[in-house]
């Protein structure tokens, strides 16, 4: 067990990095080498490229167009979770509580924010989580289109999301001792975690980061690539 415990949480954290800087690298220079057509006028003229590719990222309009309901799930379920990104950057560093401080917030007042918004966070990811794996499974049409690797990867996001909530609600969680085990790997001097559901919830996590740049989930990054070919002018 401590072996297992001596590679996830000391052994991993410095392969996982360097393969997903590697594997979206590798990725970046496939879109950019891509054969693309000719430029042609698919939208009409005026407007601001960058505007639109923008709105598109953060607002998925083509989707809201396509399919409300798949809208409205996934979109919530990205603004969640950049929000529980967020969290884990506090999780990891004391930058955010150091900012919140200077704005006058109490110690006791962000660890009660963090709490709420975290646990709020955490549920209502689990929940369409759940959602969307039943639409995979449940209606034909998506389901033509879904292949085993989609499925796995949203099974491996929602145990991931499960995990986070276990420890959130049950397990006992040390937050600094969290923060020197991110600070230790910084310093290349790694301590072993001790909370064996953080290290579940940590080694799941770092297959999900070697998984993206190979899968679908990519698709944060190539909507970038896609909508500026389809809407230049």
């Amino acid at each position: 067990m401590n072996t297992v415990k001596f590679i996830v949480g000391v052994i991993l954290p410095y392969v996982v990095v360097p393969a997903f800087v590697a594997g979206m690298s590798y990725r970046i220079w496939t879109w950019l080498k891509s054969p693309q057509p000719a430029k042609m006028t698919l939208f009409p003229a005026g407007g601001s490229t960058f505007r639109e590719v923008l709105a598109e990222t953060l607002l998925f309009p083509s989707l809201f167009r396509g399919d409300r309901v798949l809208w409205f799930l996934a979109w919530f379920f990205h603004a969640t979770l950049a929000l529980v990104f967020l969290g884990h950057i506090r999780v990891f560093t004391g930058a955010i509580d150091r900012m919140l401080e200077a704005a006058g917030m109490s110690p006791k007042g962000i660890d009660l924010m963090s709490s709420l918004a975290g646990g709020a966070a955490g549920i209502l990811l689990l929940a369409i989580g759940l959602l969307l794996l039943l639409r995979r499974i449940a209606l034909p049409r998506v389901r033509e289109i879904t292949g085993i690797p989609d499925v796995l990867a949203t099974l491996l996001v929602v145990v991931i999301i499960v995990t986070g909530d276990l420890l959130r609600f049950s397990a006992p969680f040390d937050l600094e001792q969290t923060r020197v085990w991110a600070a230790s790997l910084l310093s290349f001097s790694p301590v072993i975690p001790k909370n064996e559901m953080f290290l579940l919830h940590l080694a799941l996590s770092q297959v999900l980061i070697l998984f993206i740049p190979f899968s679908k989930i990519l698709h944060f990054g190539g909507i970038f690539f896609t909508q500026t070919l389809i809407k230049r002018r």
